[in-house]
Parts: structure tokens; C-alpha cells; sequence
């Protein structure tokens, strides 16, 4: 069980407070006494949820992470780390994610189930990057998924079987990887509680790659339009030019080419506008391409 620390919530209160330069009294106003708001930034008291609750409303911050405050120590830093590893693997530097996660693995800080199981989640990718052993890290990531408390699965759990399942595909073992991904969207689906849409958004895009690979190209095309409808829901622009860059690989297959031009040109204006290089010559070598094939059959039908 973790040690709760009602005095980094009380100093977060504080500092947040003083920030938005406001007085306890007008903190605590219909929510508490003034009293009673000095002795919980002193960390002398802990607040009742519902009061914790209405502070964290008031002060504008998610109420979970002064719950955070509460059960871990020094949570920014955390967090502020988890940030620095989760870039370096998007930016695929991961000799830097591994000497990280080394001088992490017994840091006082990363020692809750949910920390550990975010090391061992980073050090089975990283292995498997740097080491070219699929089996290995397969091996790690099902290790991470058994450090758990929780009953039901959480986020962090469902995108280990995600980084599972890329592992599968980069083998081309398309029916594990397929597997994997329906697992993590049937556990995303079946939360109790809200989670990220990103999440859901990522493993569509996966699920449709492997789909594709697998030649069910209607059933890809249903997949990656689920992608793309999730992040206009949402109102996001997360991963939406390579869901697009996806949907105009797959209209190709299904012999619908001027569709397939058509979105392929607007996931390379989305490429072009983040600076997506590696994606841009990736997409305009298949833009050509297909033009190419759409005017040999305007040719050869006259």
C-alpha cells in the first residue's frame, strides 16, 4: 500500500493558489473553512474527497492529480519523465529510452505497480529495437502485464498489448498481431471508466495495416474509416494523415483509384503541414504511382 503524502497536495493547493492570486478565503468559500484550508496546505489535515473535489474545481485542475499528489511522491517528476521516454520512442531513439529506464529501475520514485510496469513496458520495446530479439520482448511486455493491482485492465495495460501487437506485425506474424489488437480494442471498449480515444484511434490505425497485409481489404477499409470518425469525433488530428495515407493504400487494392488519389493527396498536405518528412516521400512516391496506373487504363480504354 502506498504512503500518502497529504503534504505535497497541500503544497501543490498552496502553490496553484498563489499562482492564480487568490486568498484562502476565497478559496474556501462555500466550500470549507478558511481554517481548515491553511491546515490542509500545511499538510496537517487531509480533505474529505467531496472537499477535494470542489477545491479542484475551483482552482480549474483535474482532480486526479491531486490524488496523484496524495499517493505518489514527487509526481511532476514522474510525469515530467514518462514524458521525456514516451518522446524518445516516438523519435525512435531508444539506446537513450534504455539508459533511462536503466537509471529509473530502482529510482524511490518508480516503484509503485503502475512505474514498474511502465519500465518493464519501455524495456521490452527497447530490447527488441536494439537487440532484434521478438521473443525476448514478447516475453518482457507479458511480464509487464502481470504486474497489476487493478481487476480490469487500465490504459497503460491495453497499450502494452498494443506494442505487443506491433512486434507481431514487424514479424509479419499477421494473425498474432491481428489478435493482439482486437484484444486491446475489446478491452478498451469494455472499460468502466473513460479512457483516452487515442488510444483507440492507434490501435484502429494498427488493426488496419494488419488487415491490409492479410488481403481483407473491405474489412481494412471499415477499421482504418472507424480511425478516421474516432479522431473527427474528437475533433483531432491525431494520427489522421496516416490513417488517410492508409485508407488511399487500401481504395488502391480495392481498385478505386481516384479515391484513393484523392485521400492520399490530402494525408500529404497534413504531412506537409507537420513536417512529416520520412511520410511526405513515402506518399508522394505512391501518388505517382498511382497516377500513373490511372492514366495507363485511361490509355488503353481508348
Amino acid at each position: 500500500m502506498p504512503e500518502f503524502n497529504f503534504k505535497n497536495l497541500g503544497q501543490s493547493i498552496y502553490s496553484i493558489r498563489i499562482t492564480l492570486g487568490i486568498s484562502q478565503k476565497e478559496l474556501a468559500e462555500g466550500i470549507c473553512s478558511q481554517s481548515q484550508i491553511s491546515k490542509i496546505e500545511n499538510g496537517e489535515i487531509s480533505p474529505y474527497i467531496h472537499t477535494l473535489i470542489k477545491l479542484s474545481e475551483r482552482l480549474g485542475v483535474n482532480s486526479n492529480y491531486f490524488i496523484n499528489q496524495i499517493s505518489k511522491e514527487h509526481y511532476e517528476f514522474i510525469v515530467q519523465t514518462k514524458d521525456e521516454i514516451r518522446k524518445m520512442i516516438k523519435e525512435k531513439d531508444y539506446k537513450e529510452v534504455k539508459r533511462l529506464i536503466n537509471k529509473l529501475e530502482k529510482h524511490p520514485s518508480f516503484q509503485n505497480i503502475e512505474e514498474k510496469q511502465f519500465i518493464y513496458w519501455h524495456r521490452g520495446i527497447s530490447d527488441y529495437y536494439l537487440n532484434d530479439d521478438a521473443s525476448n520482448a514478447i516475453k518482457i511486455l507479458n511480464n509487464a502485464l502481470k504486474l497489476k493491482e487493478s481487476i480490469q485492465a487500465t490504459a497503460q495495460d491495453i497499450q502494452i498489448i498494443n506494442s505487443i501487437g506491433i512486434i507481431y506485425g514487424e514479424m509479419e506474424d499477421w494473425e498474432n498481431a491481428r489478435n493482439s489488437f482486437l484484444n486491446a480494442a475489446d478491452i478498451f471498449r469494455k472499460s468502466l471508466y473513460p479512457m483516452d480515444y487515442k488510444i483507440l484511434v492507434r490501435i484502429n490505425y494498427n488493426l488496419s495495416k494488419v488487415i491490409f497485409k492479410l488481403k481483407e481489404n473491405a474489412n481494412a477499409l471499415q477499421v482504418v474509416n472507424k480511425g478516421l470518425n474516432l479522431a473527427i469525433e474528437n475533433d483531432s488530428s491525431y494520427l489522421f494523415g496516416e490513417l488517410l495515407y492508409q485508407k488511399g493504400l487500401i481504395l488502391n487494392e480495392l481498385g478505386k483509384i481516384n479515391d484513393s488519389i484523392r485521400n492520399l493527396e490530402q494525408a500529404r498536405t497534413i504531412f506537409d503541414l507537420y513536417g512529416k518528412d520520412s511520410y511526405l516521400k513515402k506518399v508522394n512516391e505512391k501518388i505517382s504511382l498511382f497516377n500513373e496506373s490511372l492514366n495507363s487504363s485511361v490509355f488503353y480504354k481508348k
